[in-house]
């Protein structure tokens, strides 16, 4: 079997791209789809009619951005680099909403909660770190006690949230409690 490239886009990424995320905006039931790359770079596209269109390019990180993410409404984007920050971004007007500053190699990949009031973030510690989106400051951190926490994904319902670590384990945390309720070993490792 052979691939070719279907469309090169001249707005694309300069390197490789890390990290993508899709959401239909509330706003508009536009669908917007954000990609994240080696190149320091967030950019913004729209979905319609079977074609992408670029819409914005959105910079502020100073090192390779690792994760993006879209949150429930559709209308903000966030992503996560390895200089350690979090970017909140409106995608209706391709601007800056927020800084959060997530410490030393504490931010790896970034989930909004399903109501859009926290951005968790799995660290290289082994922690799963939850930010206020309006306040921009740590609320609570979840401990692994295990290593690198390479993905999280928060429950439908918001109450949970579960990581998966480079040790290949599975944590369940209830986030009212702070306590880990279950963990998933056996799982094969890099």
């Amino acid at each position: 079997m052979t691939y070719t490239m279907f469309h090169k886009k001249k707005e694309g990424h300069d390197d490789s791209i890390w990290s993508v995320a899709w959401a239909r905006s509330e706003k508009d039931n536009s669908e917007n789809i954000v990609t994240g790359g080696v190149d320091d770079l967030v950019k913004s596209w729209n979905w319609r009619d079977d074609f992408l269109d670029y819409k914005a390019t959105l910079k502020g990180h100073q090192l390779g951005v690792v994760s993006v993410t879209i949150n429930a409404a559709g209308t903000v984007a966030a992503s996560s680099s390895l200089d350690s920050t979090i970017k909140l971004w409106d995608l209706d007007s391709s601007k800056q909403i927020k800084s959060i500053d997530a410490g030393p190699v504490d931010c790896w990949t970034v989930a909004f909660s399903p109501d859009g009031q926290y951005i968790g973030s799995g660290s290289h510690s082994g922690k799963i770190n939850l930010f206020g989106i309006e306040s921009g400051k740590l609320e609570q951190s979840l401990d692994t006690r295990g290593k690198f926490t390479m993905s999280i994904a928060y429950s439908p319902d918001g109450h949970y949230i579960a990581c998966g670590g480079i040790d290949g384990i599975v944590c369940i945390f209830d986030l009212a409690t702070g306590k880990l309720l279950h963990t998933l070993e056996g799982h094969a490792m890099p």
